[in-house]
């Protein structure tokens, strides 16, 4: 059986996708045993929907499908997001242009929640065209030694199921609350599943413990100081703004993704676009209107 890469996973703790998008970030939720996204808690979902647009939104790649058969075999490795063990999907099929993820919860203790990307076996005898396919769905930068991008399948995340969750379903607002942001962890959480601090094109712009993309360093002037285990130093801002992905969040924090983080997200190979400009929203909201294993710890702060 010859495995590809291995399962990564952020750690958090406790201190209809909308036009000109093209990735499709999909949840699954089979392993939410929990029912912490599902039944009485479906409502939950939306925040992940709204977290999942804030990628689906910028992102421009175009990633190929992944479509077993016959010899052909896939099998997706993840951390089960209802128990934290390891488990696989045998001949799990991914659709152009589309993420899985599978969410879940229970009690992790200390931590808000773990999030990563998943691996994947060949346990077959693969042609090595299926292999390539699967392994960088049509990021040429995916493969090779020195890896320059990423097209994963997916990955998983879970939840604290016994955290103060605020569950806020209105993302733009930033009144007071108490609680931890669950659409702010969810966001950063995603991020990790797809490379922030958890894959090889990320970890290959580490040198000396600054971050050294080039799309960073033009928008801030310097090359931003990174923690041991895949975030932003502790305390960065961009524009006055925390960004989401250092260590820590705190009780009564909503955290946005800032453009030094999708800078990041740009470097390591995803084709990020630009903010959209007033009359590009304008149209996207009015096209909307008639459609009707490594662990990755962010710290509570007090």
């Amino acid at each position: 059986m010859k495995f590809a890469y291995p399962i990564f996973l952020g750690v958090l703790l406790a201190t209809s996708q909308p036009a000109f998008a093209n990735i499709d970030v999909q949840f699954d939720y089979r392993y939410d045993s929990s029912g912490f996204f599902t039944g009485a808690n479906s409502s939950r979902q939306n925040l992940l929907n709204a977290a999942a647009s804030v990628f689906e939104t910028r992102f421009k790649d175009s990633l190929t499908a992944i479509a077993p058969s016959g010899s052909n075999s896939f099998d997706a490795r993840f951390f089960q997001p209802d128990t934290g063990s390891t488990t696989q999907i045998p001949g799990l099929s991914i659709g152009a242009d589309q993420i899985v993820v599978f969410v879940g919860a229970y009690n992790l203790g200390s931590k808000l929640a773990v999030g990563g990307p998943g691996g994947f076996s060949f346990p077959g005898i693969p042609t090595p065209g299926f292999v390539e396919n699967a392994s960088g769905r049509g990021e040429a930068g995916a493969l090779g030694p020195v890896k320059t991008d990423f097209g994963p399948w997916g990955g998983a995340m879970s939840f604290n199921s016994d955290s103060n969750w605020y569950l806020d379903q209105d993302t733009n607002t930033d009144e007071s609350f108490s609680g931890f942001d669950l659409y702010s962890v969810v966001v950063h959480e995603l991020a990790h599943v797809l490379g922030f601090g958890t894959t090889a094109s990320f970890k290959n712009l580490i040198a000396g413990g600054v971050f050294t993309g080039s799309a960073v360093n033009a928008l801030t002037g310097h090359n931003p100081s990174m923690t041991s285990d895949g975030h932003w130093e502790s305390g960065l801002k961009y524009l006055g703004q925390d960004v989401a992905m250092d260590p820590s969040i705190a009780a009564g924090q909503r955290k946005q993704f800032t453009e030094l983080d999708f800078a990041a997200m740009k470097d390591m190979g995803w084709e990020v676009s630009p903010i959209p400009e007033v009359e590009s929203w304008a149209m996207m909201l009015a096209g909307l209107g008639l459609l009707g294993w490594r662990l990755r710890v962010y710290r509570q702060r007090a």
